[in-house]
């Protein structure tokens, strides 16, 4: 998982019998099967399970996941209770039990030995087949996980208008829509999709663009061993040096200063074994 060639994936995890850790940035997830866990891009350090443990690891490539959790037409997300997009759970740590012998379990284990079987085979359309069940799967996270509805909920009014902009955000940052964009891809005028986002953030909608994309910057220069001038290409900037001006704007450092700042604090906490001279 810390494999620098892997690290733009999100890992979904079915544990079957045994018990199983999952070490985090921040804390530790400790499960008992029957379980599912569901860890989102950059979230994963470390996956243990003890002694005859038994179920599936699932590593999945962060543009399938885009690609199938919302596409602004709400295909993937009526596959979710009462609208909310399957992106909001995606980008979640989850950790459910789904009941010993339930139809959810049976539907799971179906899920994830479909994607075994169609990775194995790799037949025509493999990836359509792939990314239906990883909705399945989502899906099943939403159904069975405390507090998603509530988290939908909390901004208040403007909520629904929100999380579909999140939603469709997910999707196209990296081709740098502005606001009419989004607008007009929600079919609401720029003026309403500004009063949503201001509701529920206390900041405008390029604010949310914008911090998007230094978000996904700042992940890919900690962990991609790409250089600065392809992780630029990668987010859509067609000018590495304007992505550096932009970059500083917010961030106030250059990326190659901020990637040997956060490297160098990494080598300062790693105390591992592995670590050990």
């Amino acid at each position: 998982m810390n494999d620098p060639g892997r690290r733009d994936r999100c890992y979904a995890v079915l544990l079957q019998s045994g018990q199983a850790e999952v070490g985090l940035k921040r804390g530790t997830i400790t499960c008992k099967a029957p379980a599912l866990v569901w860890l989102p891009l950059g979230e994963t350090q470390r996956f243990s399970v003890s002694p005859g443990s038994d179920g599936y690891l699932l590593s999945v490539a962060e543009d399938l996941v885009a690609r199938h959790c919302g596409d602004g037409s709400g295909v993937a997300s009526g596959a979710a209770r009462n609208g909310v997009p399957l992106r909001f759970v995606a980008d979640t740590v989850h950790n459910v039990t789904p009941q010993q012998g339930s139809g959810n379990l049976l539907l799971l284990e179906q899920s994830f030995e479909a994607i075994r079987a169609e990775l194995m085979q790799n037949a025509l359309g493999a990836s359509l087949v792939v990314g239906a069940h990883l909705q399945i799967i989502l899906t099943m996270v939403l159904r069975l996980a405390d507090g998603v509805m509530t988290q939908r909920t909390k901004h208040g009014p403007g909520s629904i208008t929100f999380q579909r902009f999140l939603q469709v955000l997910e999707l196209h940052f990296r081709e740098h829509w502005n606001v009419a964009d989004y607008a007009a891809s929600l079919g609401i005028s720029e003026r309403r999709l500004g009063s949503a986002v201001l509701r529920a953030t206390g900041k405008p909608p390029l604010t949310i663009i914008h911090e998007r994309v230094l978000r996904e910057a700042c992940m890919r220069l900690e962990q991609s061993p790409l250089d600065v001038a392809q992780i630029a290409y990668g987010l859509g900037f067609r000018d590495p040096a304007y992505f550096s001006r932009f970059f500083k704007r917010y961030m106030g450092e250059a990326p190659g200063a901020y990637r040997r700042m956060r490297r160098a604090l990494e080598r300062v906490r790693d105390d591992t074994f592995a670590a050990w001279p």
